[in-house]
């Protein structure tokens, strides 16, 4: 198959898989998940993924961490995926769901990237190391954009400035947190807290402090140690938070 590409695995084969044609028994949304770059964000993902039960194939063009690897996620394989002739060889073509991991080099990645759009795979996510990369990533057609530090750091902005204990951003200004209910908040139903004074956020679950989160009620009553989980814009939640 030439010196780009050297398959490790723990079961049959990436091109063994395809070429008997049972990927295509995973063309569903549930199938394997492609991450093309195994540098930390790749791994912690695929670990992630793997931990859930997600069937996951590697490639890198490091044979040493394909080799670490080769333990960890059910197929690995030493590639080069800036060709599409690779690519192809080992399956993306057919894949459902890629994720390109590599950041750092960036022209790696964009070609990465644009072989993959071309292939038409309907789910693409990459990773960007700044704005312009993420700009260049749209522009080629990635589905899903992807900057860890970017977002880690917004997030625990949004932590250290407020009363929230956690934060996901779903888009820029709007989001989920979790947040012990202020103050004033305390011994009132949810439809209490939140009707009267037209808040704009959403209560959508509660932890009693003895328990579990599920779903929220309006007519839970909020008690001191209960944790919240509240939707709304990034301002809202934090005024809510701090029982303006």
């Amino acid at each position: 198959m030439g010196a780009n590409l050297i398959i490790q695995k723990r079961g049959p084969s990436l091109v063994n898989i395809f070429t008997r044609g049972k990927y295509r028994e995973h063309k569903a949304a549930n199938g394997p998940v492609f991450i093309l770059g195994l540098g930390k964000f790749g791994q912690a993902l695929g670990e992630e993924l793997t931990a859930s039960g997600v069937e996951v194939l590697g490639a890198d063009r490091d044979p040493k961490i394909v080799q670490e690897l080769s333990a960890t996620f059910d197929h690995v394989v030493t590639a080069d995926t800036t060709s599409p002739e690779v690519l192809q060889q080992i399956g993306v073509a057919e894949a459902t769901r890629v994720v390109i991991g590599i950041g750092r080099h960036i022209e790696q990645s964009l070609l990465t990237a644009s072989a993959v759009v071309d292939m038409g795979v309907p789910s693409i996510w990459a990773k960007a190391d700044n704005q312009a990369h993420a700009k260049i990533l749209g522009q080629i057609g990635v589905h899903h954009i992807i900057r860890p530090e970017a977002d880690t750091g917004r997030r625990v902005a949004h932590m250290i400035g407020s009363q929230l204990q956690d934060y996901l951003e779903f888009e820029r200004g709007f989001g989920v947190a979790k947040i012990a209910p202020p103050v004033r908040a305390l011994d009132h139903t949810i439809e209490e807290v939140i009707n009267p004074r037209g808040k704009s956020v959403q209560i959508l679950a509660v932890r009693p402090r003895e328990g579990h989160f599920r779903r929220a009620e309006m007519t839970d009553v909020l008690r001191a140690g209960d944790l919240i989980m509240v939707a709304g814009s990034i301002q809202d939640i934090e005024q809510f938070a701090a029982g303006e």
